[in-house]
């Protein structure tokens, strides 16, 4: 039989999203829950569901591709243990002095640039004699005597990821080599990055704190995709590929050496998903709304734009990239009260697992999605099945309910509206720092809770229309299949989820399309287009 269908599948904050798309254009799509905080497995469960309703077999397979917000999301919540670096004698301080560049300016105390305490306490930082020179000569030769200290205090520490940054390194690595040499012969289990090999470009800070985030992300992306890929073999598939943050897809095992370029892999999926189906002209800005992030780009001409570096969570990272900014608010951002009486949404988030208290898996503490479950803007029941619980959301809210002395329907609302003026800021930020005035684009809503949130962003921000595609909820994993080196795809509407919907109506109302639920606010009318594509405008 000919491998007719090709899959891919993104693992995000809250749910796995699965489509297989035939050679003929036909879609087939599907939204998996994550269970616990399993990786590989959930990813592994939702291909299988997604073969079963399609009727799919291994052979019919031609390729297999997945990206996700794993590590966008690892770096927005630092949640993993810390990891060492090793520098150059003298230099120990440069990941933590960062450029000084002081960003908000009427803020009494200055944070600091980079978290050093969930990234590489100073501890944990260590200094090696040995330099080379800015023409890539040696001026003074290693000084491997020092490996066996620095070995035995990692390994005390119990670290599992170091990452080496020395001193022009990017004009001759033959120093970080044979220091990673010696350490894997005293260490042969811990992971290393060298700043050569990951971002082998002038100035050090930006090298070495990009090469100290791959470090960070090795572990977790090496243990997963390992499996990941194995599970797949079993089945019969094809050699997974991953989908990188700089578009195109990449054999699973070079991203497991070098995960820091899957950062932005999910978000510029979507982007490239978007690219290949939207038939609007003019400028685009994307909003992407998962359960931990929502992520922000631009089209122009119907093309992403990129850059040479990003931000994630406030990190600089200098990777050839989608160019996306990405901000800590999504369904399951949990929701807290500042002293001084604000709302605060993120980065914190419930993820899959205890997840948000309206799923009734335990988690306790109040989110986004919960707010949204009071204000009934969600239906009762979710894509995979998860059924929602309003009675445990609104016990979510209450004690942030009595911190801000507010009925619990009040607190809803205050908190949706926080998550749309968060996400308003940030979408005009990105778009005035790039040229463009949001006025005169067109928002495309995708991810789970795009369309949600769209319309009161949109107005927030000064536009006046919304898109969400017929896919929206789905679009990373589409995205993966619409990458450049594969040429055109062609993406059918015979399974549109507004195909069951009225041509048109009008706010206030809840559009609850399978996988995707769309808000309409009062004051805004709504109409499917000849694409299949559903059009939010508002009134004049």
């Amino acid at each position: 039989m000919s491998a007719s269908w090709s899959l891919a599948v993104d693992m995000g904050g809250t749910f796995i999203d699965a489509v297989a798309l035939r050679s003929d254009g036909h879609v087939a799509s599907l939204k998996h829950p994550r269970a616990g905080r399993r990786l590989a497995e959930p990813v592994v469960e939702a291909l299988d569901q997604l073969f079963a309703q399609a009727g799919i077999g291994a052979d019919d397979v031609g390729r297999v591709v997945h990206g996700s917000t794993v590590i966008t999301n690892l770096l927005l919540e630092l949640n993993e243990p810390p990891v060492a670096l090793v520098l150059t004698r003298g230099m120990r301080d440069v990941p933590v002095l960062a450029r000084q560049d002081r960003k908000e300016l009427y803020e009494p105390v200055i944070m600091p640039a980079v978290p050093e305490a969930k990234l590489f306490p100073e501890p944990l930082r260590f200094e090696i004699g040995g330099r080379i020179d800015a023409e890539g000569r040696e001026v003074e030769p290693l000084d491997l005597s020092a490996v066996d200290a620095i070995a035995d205090a990692v390994s005390d520490a119990g670290v599992r990821a170091l990452a080496v940054g020395l001193l022009f390194s990017h004009r001759n690595p033959t120093h970080e080599r044979a220091l990673r040499a010696a350490l894997h012969a005293r260490l042969p289990s811990l992971h290393i990055s060298l700043s050569s090999e990951v971002d082998p470009q002038p100035r050090e800070f930006e090298r070495w704190l990009t090469t100290a985030l791959d470090a960070y992300a090795k572990p977790l992306a090496a243990n997963y995709l390992h499996a990941l890929a194995d599970a797949l073999k079993m089945r019969g598939l094809p050699p997974l590929r991953l989908m990188r943050s700089a578009g195109g897809t990449a054999p699973w095992h070079d991203l497991a050496e070098q995960p820091i370029g899957l950062a932005m892999s999910g978000p510029c999926a979507a982007l490239q998903g978007v690219a290949a189906g939207l038939a609007a002209s003019g400028p685009a800005i994307v909003l992407d709304i998962g359960g931990t992030s929502a992520d922000i780009s631009i089209l122009r001409d119907g093309r992403p734009t990129f850059t040479d570096a990003l931000e994630c969570g406030g990190l600089p990272i200098r990777q050839r990239c989608a160019d996306i900014a990405s901000i800590g608010i999504g369904g399951g951002s949990v929701v807290s009260v500042l002293p001084g009486g604000a709302l605060r949404l993120g980065p914190r988030s419930q993820g899959a697992w205890p997840g948000p208290a309206a799923f009734g898996l335990g988690g306790d503490l109040p989110t986004l999605s919960d707010a949204l479950c009071v204000l009934d803007r969600l239906p009762p029941r979710l894509a995979g099945g998860i059924m929602l619980d309003r009675g445990a959301a609104e016990a979510a809210l209450g004690g942030v309910a009595g911190a801000l002395g507010l009925s619990v329907l009040r607190t809803a609302e205050a908190v949706v509206g926080a998550a749309a003026a968060g996400m308003a800021e940030a979408v005009k930020t990105h778009a005035f720092q790039r040229n463009l005035d949001p006025a005169d684009a067109v928002l495309v809503a995708i991810g789970g809770g795009g369309a949600q949130h769209a319309a009161e962003i949109t107005e927030l921000v000064g536009m006046r229309r919304v898109l969400v595609m017929p896919n929206a909820s789905v679009m990373s994993a589409l995205g993966m299949l619409c990458g450049p080196e594969e040429g055109d795809v062609r993406l059918t509407a015979s399974n549109s989820p507004w195909a069951s919907l009225p041509p048109e109506g009008a706010g206030p109302y809840s559009l609850f399309a399978p996988m995707t639920t769309v808000f309409v606010p009062a004051g805004w009318s709504w109409r499917v287009m000849p694409d299949q594509t559903l059009a939010l405008e508002a009134k004049a």
